[in-house]
């Protein structure tokens, strides 16, 4: 833990033993909302978003990518910063338009939408459905002549090879995302024979977690290429859109390292400025789809010690969190081998003595750990522990029905005040949308 620590000093603030979240101290929220809980810092939100914009080429607009955490105060925060947003079912939609985002400001992206769906999205007058199959743009056509409307859409291709590698890749391999790019010009012209839709860009997005900036940038290179053959197929036509995706890296574990902010941005600058002086880009915009990078530092899940114990010689605290509500620090969310997430003593800050303990979840399975050997405090039953860089994939990315474990609360933080966003749930949400047989 005391790399956590030195984490949670790095973002956050300690005063004395107490960890401190935008100005409230843990164990003030904790006794407020009840634990386990996610706590959301604004003002760090906020600074985040800040330090990405400054110097950035205004032509790039910054899209939120609500499936990172739909939660509703995070995207309320978004809307009114001006961000769009990029949705990825019909609840999204729902949220991001709650919240307050323009429906010109939003983009809806995903291999299967359903009927409902692409419905609403024409008859809300999103920006543009990413279309990710010839299927798809003439059901989209369809549903537009029904509703006697036209429906923007974005083409979202699947690179032929792409420069990133990452643990979890979505183009340059075979994929149920986008257009094969091989495919791109017979799809180009099946689009052009609708009458209802209109093609207003190019989506690609291969992958998450990228931490090197010149990969980043490369990536968006490989889009321009492809849009501009787009282009050139459709005569020279410019394109009002081009989606270059995002998948900028949050570093949860020792071999991760910071994004290199300021090369991403100088590189893509340069990009920006050059496609723009091209006549089919020209008038372009720009959509860097963001999520975990915006709001995953901000997220911290506050969980409390039930019970530490020793088992022939090896330590254990159990926590009441685990993987039924922070599923990616337990190693259950697309990662092959666990490894320790970053978590700091919470109400342990000023500790100088540490030995080693392995911090678990309350459920009656193996696979609800935190990780082993974690240098760590005397913990006592009561402690509080922060479980860091969760604000992206934590809680909605969880099994939170598993042993019908109550669904945590949220909270949010700015300024010095602390608000409960979500009520924790209680013994009668288990019940509540069951019914008996018969």
């Amino acid at each position: 833990m005391k790399r956590g620590m030195e984490t949670a000093r790095r973002f956050f603030r300690s005063f004395g033993e107490e960890l401190v979240i935008g100005g409230v101290p843990a164990s003030e929220i904790a006794d407020m909302a009840g634990t386990p809980c996610y706590v959301y810092d604004l003002d760090l939100m906020r600074r985040n978003l800040e330090g990405l914009r400054e110097g950035l080429d205004p032509a790039v607009e910054i899209f939120y990518s609500v499936k990172a955490n739909p939660a509703l105060a995070l995207c309320r925060e978004f809307a009114k910063l001006g961000l769009g947003a990029e949705v990825a079912s019909l609840g999204e939609l729902e949220t991001a338009l709650e919240a307050g985002f323009s429906p010109d400001r939003i983009v809806f992206a995903g291999p299967g939408k359903t009927f409902e769906e692409l419905k609403e999205s024409v008859e809300r007058g999103i920006l543009a459905l990413n279309v990710e199959s010839v299927d798809e743009a003439v059901d989209i056509d369809d549903t537009a002549g029904r509703l006697g409307k036209r429906a923007g859409i974005c083409v979202r291709v699947n690179p032929e090879s792409s420069p990133v590698r990452t643990h979890q890749r979505m183009g340059g391999v075979p994929s149920p995302f986008g257009i094969d790019e091989e495919q791109l010009p017979e799809v180009l012209d099946r689009i052009r024979e609708l009458s209802r839709v209109e093609l207003r860009g190019i989506h690609v997005y291969v992958g998450n977690q990228i931490f090197d900036a010149d990969l980043a940038v490369e990536n968006a290179k490989h889009t321009l290429d492809i849009a501009r053959k787009a282009s050139q197929h459709l005569g020279g036509r410019a394109l009002e859109l081009i989606d270059l995706g995002g998948g900028l890296g949050v570093p949860y574990y020792k071999n991760e390292s910071y994004l290199d902010v300021a090369r991403f941005k100088e590189g893509l600058n340069r990009l920006v400025a050059d496609a723009r002086s091209e006549l089919l880009f020209g008038h372009s915009r720009f959509i860097l789809e963001l999520g975990r990078y915006l709001v995953g530092i901000s997220g911290i899940l506050i969980t409390r010690v039930l019970r530490v114990k020793t088992s022939r010689g090896k330590r254990f605290a159990v926590v009441d969190g685990g993987m039924h509500c922070c599923s990616i620090a337990t190693g259950n969310l697309g990662q092959k081998i666990q490894r320790k997430f970053l978590l700091c003593p919470a109400t342990r800050m000023d500790s100088t003595v540490f030995s080693p303990i392995d911090v678990v979840g309350p459920l009656c399975t193996p696979m609800d750990s935190f990780g082993h050997d974690y240098d760590a405090p005397e913990l006592e039953e009561g402690d509080l522990l922060g479980v860091l860089f969760v604000g992206a994939y934590g809680l909605t990315a969880s099994p939170t029905r598993f042993l019908s474990r109550f669904s945590p609360a949220e909270a949010s933080v700015s300024q010095g005040r602390a608000v409960v966003t979500r009520q924790r749930e209680d013994l009668a949400d288990v019940l509540k949308y069951q019914r008996l047989f018969g």
